[in-house]
């Protein structure tokens, strides 16, 4: 498959990964095994480079970004994301059906070890100055029977630097990850699954732009 022209229709995730990236010996299981531990995963150039940017060159094209703003106890969060599907630009659809196809979650859910057959919650976002969330699990207590299972955040911010902030901080391992262009992160939501992401500076001089969301499928997190 060449990554200039993908085909038409959903693919999986694994299709349009940088070969390297779940080809390589011993890779996939390595992700599983620090997934299942309930550890964060980084996959720095993660998917195949064209198909990269045409992602980065379709978020960066949108101009209407929703502000997203809540609070609850000890919990604040401000920032832009795009959930209405129907505003989807196309390639951001055709990203969509890429990561909730099945092939794709029956991937996931090999590698995780948890259900993975729910909806794919999928969406565009961008970090702002003055962006910014608190620290926070991702599990969400109102959601039914079926719940978050496994975080996915695939930065697209092009030659981002850690001093405009926005840095995604994985409180138990006491680790900072700087957004940089073409990373994937992974995490099991857990009660342990802690994360925050610190503000964004008024002098950033690039956006900070992902792709993220959550597979979702039955039973609670741990």
């Amino acid at each position: 498959m060449s990554p200039e022209a993908p085909p038409e229709g959903p693919i999986a995730l694994d299709q349009i990964m940088d070969p390297g990236v779940f080809r390589e010996t011993g890779s996939l299981a390595r992700i599983g095994d620090a997934l299942r531990a309930g550890r964060l995963v980084v996959i720095q150039n993660a998917a195949q480079v064209a198909f990269a940017e045409r992602m980065y060159e379709c978020l960066d094209r949108i101009e209407d970004w929703p502000v997203q703003e809540g609070y609850s106890d000890h919990f604040h969060f401000h920032h832009h994301n795009l959930y209405d599907r129907k505003q989807f630009p196309e390639e951001l659809a055709r990203c969509e059906s890429i990561f909730s196809s099945r092939r794709t979650t029956e991937l996931i859910q090999r590698l995780s070890g948890r259900d993975c057959s729910g909806e794919t919650i999928f969406f565009g976002s961008l970090y702002a100055p003055g962006d910014h969330s608190l620290p926070h699990t991702d599990a969400y207590s109102n959601q039914g029977p079926v719940s978050r299972q496994v975080t996915f955040i695939w930065y697209l911010a092009r030659n981002w630097s850690a001093k405009w902030g926005g840095e995604f901080f994985w409180c138990s391992g006491n680790q900072y990850i700087t957004p940089t262009f073409n990373s994937l992160l992974m995490f099991l939501v857990t009660k342990e699954s802690y994360h925050f992401v610190t503000q964004v500076t008024p002098f950033a001089q690039a956006k900070r732009l992902a792709i993220t969301g959550w597979w979702t499928g039955r039973g609670n997190e741990r």
